[in-house]
């Protein structure tokens, strides 16, 4: 008798990184319920709107999901924003929008996911950012918000071991999605040359697709991974 399909959660769906990893896990047979605010996922995924920096949103959202099928075995953390700028520029709000999205909202999801994520002895990927590993200039926000979301998967790893969880997060760098896309038009205009081939430093040729990375999720996310937890997997061309 075969396996009941797999239940995946995963946030960002809409676009970019997301859409490509909810079209994977779909053609592998699973059964994906894809979280954003905009309800443009692929076919064959069931959508939930969920904005993630919202307790309330997530937990609802969470426990549509779970409600389905009576499990989960998947949380992808994927969604995420971007903010550059001179570090005394950045604002309040500007701040507090990026951790919300970039590490509160995995945290919260992963709380609210847990109870159904233990049962399964399933496993949570966070989608990181090389700028969780090393420094980033004119990212100071983005940079702060990622490295926390890098360690939250280390210690996190580490303390549901016993349950039987795994945690693993990737750490993209330039990677061809709307975001990136128009990153040039938000650096400073006095971008310093010093540092602004630090930003650069990455193996020749195009930029990272969605899939690539995708493709770095499911596997984190399959039986095959069952001895990985607590990695922190650098997908940057070398840029770290």
């Amino acid at each position: 008798m075969s396996e009941a399909p797999r239940v995946v959660v995963l946030t960002g769906a809409a676009s970019g990184i997301g859409y490509a990893t909810a079209e994977m896990f779909r053609d592998l047979g699973d059964v994906v319920f894809g979280l954003d605010i905009a309800d443009t996922v692929p076919a064959g995924v069931t959508y939930v709107h969920c904005d993630v920096a919202d307790r309330a949103s997530v937990d609802a959202a969470i426990a549509t999901c779970a409600a389905a099928h009576d499990r989960i075995d998947v949380l992808a953390n994927i969604a995420g924003v971007v903010q550059f700028g001179h570090f005394e520029q950045i604002t309040d709000a500007e701040w507090d929008r990026v951790h919300a999205i970039d590490l509160k909202g995995p945290f919260m999801l992963i709380q609210a996911a847990l109870p159904y994520l233990k049962a399964s002895r399933g496993n949570v990927v966070n989608v990181s950012s090389v700028a969780g590993n090393k420094p980033q200039p004119y990212a100071t926000a983005y940079a702060a918000a990622k490295g926390g979301l890098t360690q939250l998967t280390k210690a996190l790893a580490l303390e549901l071991s016993p349950t039987g969880v795994r945690v693993n997060a990737i750490c993209p760098g330039t990677v061809d999605t709307p975001i990136v896309s128009h990153v040039a038009t938000i650096f400073p205009d006095d971008l310093d040359p010093r540092v602004a081939d630090r930003l650069m430093m990455m193996l020749p040729g195009a930029a990272i697709a969605p899939a690539e990375i995708g493709s770095a999720v499911v596997y984190l996310a399959s039986p095959q991974a069952r001895m990985i937890t607590g990695a922190v997997l650098a997908f940057d061309g070398g840029m770290s």
